[in-house]
């Protein structure tokens, strides 16, 4: 079922990784936020204009249905170890520059929909994207302008707001947050910064989402998934999120959608199955509202 109104242009920024996850078995996996985020789309049958930063060892394989554009760089390799079952990521490689409009080709139409998703600081301008596409409905996952690297590459999350992400909190934005990122911010650090955005969404796994606005706070369950591999469910929940609002209230069970296609993401990489399909997998109702009140 096609999106109504469509959400195009749309277009994604952020890099394409490498994921070295160290366990039992060693994997070197192709992951980042321009590749979950273009799942997902593919999964609303949506077409997109994708600004990867990476460079020519990169797997753009999950990008094929989208019109690609790869700005040249290191591609980004983390780490994955995992310490009594929590996720400790380590910077192997950074890209080594930033990703800017002035990167995207001058063929493409502006985009109505922006989703950006940098990963360290220093990925995508993210302050020149909003300045420069001030009308676009944008998603911008914050993890990655939440992060510091440690003296010996450990990523580690902020222990408040960072500059940019505060003055990304426009009208326009919907900042998505995990849990885990927001953590250690002080009493009040998220309502300040929905007063000021479209929302804050922050996702808590297999706990759903808390949705904060001017008006308010929500919740969305999160659909039940044994889980194989969490790596890009908040990306691929953020996205479907982003494009579920575009479509407007008529549309809005897509925001359970959105839950449903993080819950496919979990139980492992591959192609993310259609919107009927996941709609269908969860038995989730095209009419359904977008949250109960918190």
């Amino acid at each position: 079922m096609p999106l109504t109104p469509p959400p195009d242009p749309v277009w994604i920024v952020g890099p394409v990784t490498w994921d070295e996850v160290t366990g039992n078995e060693f994997q070197h996996v192709p992951g980042g936020t321009a590749l979950y985020t273009a799942r997902a789309n593919e999964a609303l049958e949506v077409r997109a204009h994708v600004l990867a930063l990476g460079g020519p060892d990169a797997d753009l394989t999950a990008l094929a249905t989208h019109e690609v554009h790869r700005v040249e760089a290191q591609t980004l390799t983390l780490r994955h170890d995992f310490v009594e079952g929590v996720r400790v990521q380590t910077l192997v490689q950074a890209p080594g520059r930033t990703v800017t409009p002035e990167d995207a080709p001058a063929a493409w139409p502006e985009p109505a929909t922006l989703i950006l998703g940098p990963l360290l600081p220093e990925d995508v301008d993210v302050t020149a994207f909003l300045d420069e596409y001030p009308a676009a409905e944008v998603a911008l996952l914050g993890q990655g302008l939440q992060r510091t690297v440690l003296p010996d590459q450990r990523i580690a999350h902020r222990a408040q707001p960072s500059s940019v992400l505060l003055d990304a909190a426009r009208p326009n934005v919907s900042i998505f947050l995990a849990e885990e990122e927001t953590a250690l911010w002080p009493s009040g650090a998220l309502a300040h910064l929905a007063a000021r955005s479209a929302r804050v969404v922050v996702t808590r796994g297999a706990r759903g989402a808390q949705i904060l606005t001017r008006t308010g706070e929500r919740e969305v369950a999160a659909f039940e998934a044994e889980p194989v591999d969490t790596t890009g469910a908040g990306d691929v929940f953020a996205a479907a999120f982003i494009l579920a609002v575009r479509a407007g209230e008529e549309f809005a069970g897509r925001l359970a959608a959105a839950c449903a296609a993080a819950a496919c993401e979990v139980r492992g990489p591959g192609v993310l199955p259609s919107l009927d399909e996941i709609a269908a997998r969860f038995n989730v109702r095209a009419g359904a509202d977008e949250g109960r009140p918190a």
